[in-house]
């Protein structure tokens, strides 16, 4: 479930991840920042990879989620109309009291309880240690996987755990992110050690991915937001609709190992049949 189920719930506050797991998700994804106050919490918003986290338009509210405390953060509203919001307006208004932005504990209390797998994309800046620590404190180290379009920070949480389990994967596991794919992608993620590598959905293919995995690592394609993915069958894939099946098994047909989607309901019923 990326960010949870954000078509059925709005995304990253706690319920959507309890909603994801109820429909039968076996992993959840989230972006997580360390707040100036020291609480990480889980958020998207808007920006780049360089600058993340803007609030305007997710919550009317100038500036980046950096600049803010929790105490401040925890009061944010979201706001109905942001196009990005997949399960729309009517469900942002009657469900106020439980879309705010959660603190990455309760999500990982949550996911403990349920037995997801979660997938913690370091977004902000000095995430790496203070994450390590909790999934430790809270004792979900294969419960949890790290991974981020920012190399740097996947190297770190190699450079501090890099036990070995004993079929000779790594414990702490770390997914690299790519948008484009370059032609050395491959030594890139073994180059930080990368357990798993993550390519956007359009960028599977099936020499990609035997690529991977003839390299020891594990494949996983991610779906962009509601906003990139309206464009993309908008503009440039006019064969298959937003997310439906057979957009999916288009890249299923990859031989990609796990997918990262926005409509979960849709991929869990087709992997029923």
């Amino acid at each position: 479930g990326h960010r949870g189920v954000l078509y059925l719930s709005l995304k990253n506050p706690r319920h959507s991840f309890l909603t994801a797991s109820l429909l039968g998700c076996d992993e959840v994804e989230l972006d997580v920042f360390l707040l100036k106050c020291g609480t990480l919490v889980v958020f998207h918003g808007t920006g780049s990879d360089q600058k993340p986290g803007w609030l305007k338009q997710y919550c009317n509210v100038e500036g980046s989620i950096l600049d803010y405390s929790y105490e401040e953060v925890r009061n944010f509203g979201f706001n109905p109309l942001f196009e990005e919001f997949g399960c729309g307006s009517e469900y942002i208004l009657k469900m106020k009291n439980e879309c705010y932005i959660p603190t990455l504990e309760e999500v990982l209390h949550d996911a403990k309880s349920t037995g997801v797998t979660v997938k913690i994309e370091l977004k902000g800046p000095g995430t790496a240690d203070p994450v390590l620590r909790l999934v430790e404190q809270l004792d979900m180290v294969d419960q949890c996987h790290y991974s981020s379009f920012d190399f740097s920070k996947i190297k770190r949480i190699r450079d501090l755990r890099h036990e070995k389990s004993a079929d000779g994967s790594y414990r702490y596991r770390t997914g690299a992110l790519f948008d484009d794919v370059p032609d050395n992608f491959i030594q890139l993620a073994q180059d930080v050690q990368a357990s798993e590598v993550h390519l956007k959905y359009s960028t599977c293919t099936k020499s990609r991915v035997r690529d991977i995995h003839n390299a020891g690592m594990d494949s996983m394609a991610w779906f962009r937001g509601p906003i990139g993915m309206n464009s993309d069958v908008t503009e440039t894939y006019h064969d298959v609709d937003d997310e439906d099946e057979t957009m999916y098994s288009i890249v299923m047909a990859t031989g990609v190992k796990n997918m990262c989607v926005n409509k979960c309901d849709v991929l869990i019923n087709m992997l029923k049949v």
